[in-house]
């Protein structure tokens, strides 16, 4: 599939040409080798594996470590890279029983047991997608061979008493779990760009058609004023409340990715031009609302309790998303500016939105490539 060349927003706005590697570097310096009580998210675990830690939560997450993974990958990192795949493989990898395949989504920081041995599929799909990047940067072909066989189970999971594939097979699409009785999703696990790497990756087409899904379910999902997605939802796109997590019918922490999952799909593929259309909508909603919130109901009204000031991963994922406006558009310039402006989230929260913040800084300065 024909790709086109992403741009440096940062360029765009009046920065110059070197500024978004200063970002980088200072980003990835100060979380990956900086201060351990304050500042750094990534520790050794032994000469040869490194992890990446939730510090507010006291855990290990596929999430973070497939994060860890894409970042070291795209900011060429090869030996880092290298420790966290082995920790990922060694620790977070189930060999056998109904989870077999799939990665742990949360493992004690402690001893490096799994808490939870369930996949968050979020975790499959970027390390799927770092590995790809990583086999290319690298000149490492088991890293390919590892990633292949990980999308081709995503897809193909033999359902046994607990567990199925990923993607769903009725529906075609991610699910929220791959545990069965989880039959909803989540907007932000619809990776659409990396289905087309995986679609390329494997010589499987229906990568492609489960793209074509995705953003069909994303026009949906996606209210049709403010552009907003909620953190989960049906597979029709209605926002879903669950008993553990009531608002997860609102936008929040897992929602703001998919403004980055968007523009990633439109600025290197240009494949749907309603993927451009929801992402406008996102911009055009926060603008109006500045200084905005990081919680929204879907439809713009209050969050249910009380919403917080917009994080640095809202930001950084609205500053990724201005990829898809035209270049005369005064919009990049506000949302790139608070992307520039902030400082490396530290202390306890700094995980999360650390690794927004670094991805949101590759995808808003046109490095997110493959």
């Amino acid at each position: 599939m024909e790709r086109f060349k992403p741009r440096d927003m940062f360029v765009e706005a009046g920065y110059g040409p070197n500024f978004a590697d200063q970002l980088l570097q200072n980003a990835y310096s100060k979380l990956f080798e900086g201060d351990p009580i304050d500042e750094r998210i990534c520790f050794e675990a032994s000469d040869d594996m490194a992890y990446i830690v939730d510090i507010g939560h006291d855990d290990i997450r596929s999430e973070g470590m497939s994060y860890g993974m894409f970042v070291t990958a795209l900011t060429d990192h090869p030996e880092l890279f290298e420790k966290l795949w082995r920790f990922t493989k060694r620790y977070l990898y189930n060999a056998g029983g109904p989870h077999q395949g799939f990665y742990s989504w949360q493992v004690s920081t402690t001893d490096f047991s799994m808490m939870d041995p369930g996949s968050a599929p979020d975790g499959e799909e970027y390390i799927a997608a770092a590995l790809l990047i990583a086999a290319k940067r690298f000149g490492r072909d088991d890293y390919k061979q590892a990633a292949v066989e990980l999308i081709n189970m995503m897809r193909h999971k033999q359902v046994n008493e607990l567990v199925g594939p990923i993607i769903d097979p009725k529906m075609g699409i991610v699910r929220f779990s791959p545990v069965l009785g989880n039959d909803f999703t989540d907007p932000s696990y619809h990776t659409v760009a990396f289905y087309r790497m995986f679609a390329e990756a494997t010589g499987d087409d229906e990568w492609n058609e489960i793209a074509k899904r995705s953003v069909e379910y994303l026009t949906h999902a996606a209210h049709p004023e403010t552009g907003l997605c909620a953190d989960y939802s049906e597979f029709d796109g209605t926002p879903k409340s669950m008993p553990w997590f009531p608002e997860s019918n609102c936008f929040s922490g897992d929602a703001w990715r998919v403004a980055l999952n968007l523009s990633l799909d439109y600025t290197l593929f240009r494949a749907d031009e309603r993927e451009k259309q929801i992402c406008e909508r996102i911009l055009n909603f926060f603008e109006s609302r500045r200084p905005y919130l990081a919680d929204y109901s879907v439809d713009g009204s209050p969050f249910p309790r009380q919403g917080r000031e917009a994080t640095p991963g809202v930001i950084a994922m609205n500053a990724a998303a201005t990829q898809v406006l035209d270049s005369e558009n005064p919009l990049i310039h506000g949302f790139v500016r608070d992307l520039a402006n902030l400082s490396v989230p530290f202390r306890f929260w700094r995980y999360y939105d650390g690794m927004l913040y670094i991805i949101g800084i590759l995808g808003t300065a046109g490095k997110i490539v493959f």
